[in-house]
């Protein structure tokens, strides 16, 4: 039997166990079940004394850890882990996850994170570290032997570091990463097409923007080239910098596929993951629900203007508070598929959401048919006010032209145009759709 001690901002709140046999199990700590700052790891393991064994604790592991097989692979040849499990990969990088989440060897002494360590970084150094996975080099650790660990989900190129005092830095010890540095995810090739996401850092930086001009909470964002690597660096809202500014804090959080114990093969709805009546009815117990399952309707609406096709249940996280108090997070990782419309690529009808709306014969998932009236079968669909939906959609459309002005003013002008104005035209052409 193998065990990983978890923590959480320095205290113990558990251990991950694996059997023999390879089944999961975690129990927490009596220490943390008794602390006044408690919470649960997870609100798909709600604190108890027993222990939680199986399907849900494997998962909402697995969920920490990159999607992509690839990745993962690099990271067993990296480390010389004994396999893809998530335990065997948290084992090596399990130092920095997303969230408050530690992962130490059974045993180790606590991590000491009321201090900041870490070495400043030249732009060689950036660089070096952003194109790592040239040479196999998983999530910018180059060196084995260093101790730079950190663990991201997600299926693209990607690292995190440091940024402190105005420089960049890579973190030692229990030092928290405070920026995802994320790369271009390049050419997307199957049997018959080829998707060109080449300029996906300008693509989401964009569509970030327009979030934040709707008026959205997002994560703050910036296009950095050090030494002519281009990436898309967004600030951590799971890092806080402690009122001293001597040490930086672990937000406690979680995705909806650890919130709803779903594995992160299944965070499409077609694929069996949940769907936006299971998010609704989470976000009734949470700390605002009234202000959150309004935000989480109106972004379904923002990712159909946008052509967002990725807004899967991996992509919507909450923060954990004491007590299990829980409310939504800034919304992050948003993509427009618009760019990719083109006769060599995709065709408007291959856009499809990730969650499903509502018809009055099956679910819609292809952006090109779904008009007002699929949000509203939506809302009354899972118990939201018919009203308060109306009043989101007459919003969104009268408030597009605006938001398009207020960015398209605000890119820098060598931003390229074949990615802004396909997204612009695509949300006038959508918007208009909610036009009554």
């Amino acid at each position: 039997m193998d065990t990983l001690d978890v923590y959480m901002n320095g205290i113990k709140t558990g251990e991950y166990t694996r059997a023999h046999s390879g089944a999961s199990t975690f129990i927490y700590d009596k220490a943390w079940l008794e602390s006044p700052g408690r919470r649960s790891l997870s609100l798909s393991l709600p604190l108890r004394t027993a222990p939680y064994k199986g399907l849900k604790v494997y998962n909402y592991f697995d969920n920490l850890i990159p999607d992509s097989r690839e990745i993962r692979e690099r990271i067993v040849a990296h480390f010389h882990a004994d396999s893809t499990d998530p335990f065997d990969i948290l084992s090596h990088i399990g130092r920095d996850c997303v969230g408050a989440v530690q992962l130490v060897p059974h045993g180790s002494l606590a991590p000491n994170v009321h201090t900041i360590d870490a070495t400043p970084l030249s732009e060689d150094d950036i660089a070096k570290i952003l194109t790592g996975y040239k040479s196999n080099t998983p999530l910018g650790m180059l060196d084995a032997e260093a101790d730079f660990r950190i663990s991201l989900a997600g299926a693209q190129e990607k690292t995190a570091l440091l940024f402190h005092n105005g420089q960049w830095c890579l973190p030692h010890g229990a030092t928290p990463t405070t920026h995802i540095l994320k790369l271009p995810i390049g050419e997307i090739r199957s049997h018959d097409r080829v998707i060109d996401m080449t300029h996906s850092v300008e693509n989401e930086y964009l569509c970030l923007k327009i979030a934040k001009a709707y008026g959205f909470d997002t994560a703050d964002c910036d296009i950095i080239t050090p030494d002519g690597v281009k990436a898309l660096s967004v600030e951590r809202f799971d890092r806080k910098f402690a009122a001293d500014r001597t040490w930086i804090m672990r937000l406690p959080q979680e995705d909806f596929c650890q919130v709803t114990g779903a594995s992160p093969a299944r965070k499409y709805e077609v694929e069996g993951g949940p769907a936006v009546s299971r998010i609704m009815k989470e976000l009734v117990g949470a700390q605002r629900p009234i202000q959150d399952r309004e935000i989480f309707m109106r972004t379904q609406v923002l990712f159909w203007i946008l052509g967002a096709t990725d807004g899967h249940a991996k992509n919507f996280s909450i923060f954990i508070d004491k007590g299990d108090q829980y409310r939504l997070t800034p919304l992050y990782d948003i993509l427009s598929a618009f760019p990719t419309v083109n006769k060599k690529s995709l065709h408007e009808k291959d856009l499809k959401l990730a969650m499903s709306l509502k018809g009055s014969r099956g679910r819609k998932y292809e952006c090109r048919i779904i008009s007002r009236r699929h949000f509203l079968a939506t809302a009354n669909e899972v118990g939201f006010s018919g009203e308060a939906m109306n009043k989101i959609l007459d919003d969104m459309a009268a408030r597009t032209e605006q938001v398009i002005e207020d960015v398209a003013t605000k890119l820098p002008h060598s931003f390229p145009t074949f990615i802004s104005e396909p997204i612009f035209e695509g949300m006038r052409k959508y918007s208009q759709r909610l036009v009554t």
